[in-house]
């Protein structure tokens, strides 16, 4: 190669450096220039449900594109989890994600159509929140330490227990392992029917999700006997954890976090973490989580990926000790 050739070569490769830097460049500062579509596992009106409007709305202000929620309810997520997997990787869709959708599905069904690590791309935790183990109040039961004692003395040593979700299920069977506890799982469509099973007197103790306890709570017709998460929530200051109730080490937080289709830009994944970042630390958005029961996550994607690795190894090796499987 003459000398000549080599410049022009040099000069030629120099340029489509240029090139690909500024067409990463145009990529983060023109995106998004349509519409977004948020996906979300369950029905309107839930905790995720809730948590991806507040989030999209606040979205659209900074970027200036409408953030549209798309609830494809059903099958404990995985439909919504295989649309997002399924996804063009162009930053238009979102999949705002539970905790079950990514580590309890995988260790539960054997033959699912998407993998948490190989189709999506962390880019927040969006926020957190514990379970409530709850009773009646007219049960005899007032702590978690007399939930332990109550399962000695049940004639069959089993504890009735309703089941809202696989989720709810796994997070008893650690409790159960951490406490010599046996539970009968009576399974329900979901957390309303489980909680109106608990108000009815059907069943001696449920694990549910926080937000649609609370008024329950507060009108005396439930008792709280413990959140599931290290430390006690706002919304229930007087609530012990179960760690503090006697089960060291117990903590079991659910999640949601948003994650995109494996291989979408880095460009377009950081210019959402950015806003993110903003968003969630926002006074209006830390209180609206609260009144969910929920606390504001962040925008460290490598932390939140290795949360998800980290539970899908925890949840799989309880589904295995209990001999739970879906399929």
């Amino acid at each position: 190669m003459t000398h000549l050739s080599r410049r022009r070569a040099c000069q030629a490769l120099a340029a489509l450096v240029t090139i690909a830097a500024a067409s990463g460049a145009v990529a983060q500062s023109s995106y998004p220039d349509k519409p977004v579509k948020v996906v979300v596992g369950f029905a309107p009106g839930g905790t995720n449900d809730i948590l991806a409007r507040l989030i999209s709305s606040k979205l659209q202000e900074r970027l200036k594109q409408p953030f549209v929620v798309d609830n494809k309810a059903g099958a404990a997520s995985i439909i919504a989890a295989e649309y997002s997997a399924k996804a063009a990787p162009d930053g238009y869709t979102l999949f705002v994600a539970s905790s079950g959708a990514l580590t309890i599905n995988p260790a539960l069904y054997s033959k699912l159509s998407y993998d948490p690590a190989k189709d999506f791309t962390p880019v927040a935790l969006l926020g957190s929140f514990p379970l409530v183990v709850a009773v009646n109040s007219a049960s005899p039961i007032k702590d978690l330490k007399g939930l332990v004692e109550f399962g000695k003395q049940v004639p069959s040593g089993s504890v009735n227990h309703g089941v809202g979700s696989s989720t709810f299920q796994l997070a008893a069977e650690i409790l159960a392992r951490d406490t010599g506890l046996k539970f009968t799982h009576i399974p329900y469509k979901g957390t309303a029917p489980t909680l109106n099973a608990l108000l009815a007197g059907d069943v001696t103790v449920a694990i549910l999700d926080i937000s649609p306890l609370v008024p329950q709570i507060k009108a005396g017709k439930i008792r709280a006997l413990a959140v599931t998460t290290a430390k006690r929530s706002p919304i229930l200051p007087d609530v012990p954890t179960v760690a503090e109730a006697g089960v060291a080490g117990y903590d079991v937080p659910i999640w949601t976090g948003l994650v995109v289709p494996k291989g979408t830009p880095p460009e377009v994944t950081n210019r959402l973490r950015d806003a993110l970042k903003e968003i969630l630390a926002e006074k209006d958005v830390i209180a609206g989580l609260e009144k969910i029961g929920m606390e504001p996550g962040n925008t460290d994607a490598a932390a939140f990926g290795r949360q998800i690795a980290g539970d899908l190894a925890k949840w799989t090796a309880v589904a295995k000790s209990a001999g739970i499987k879906a399929d």
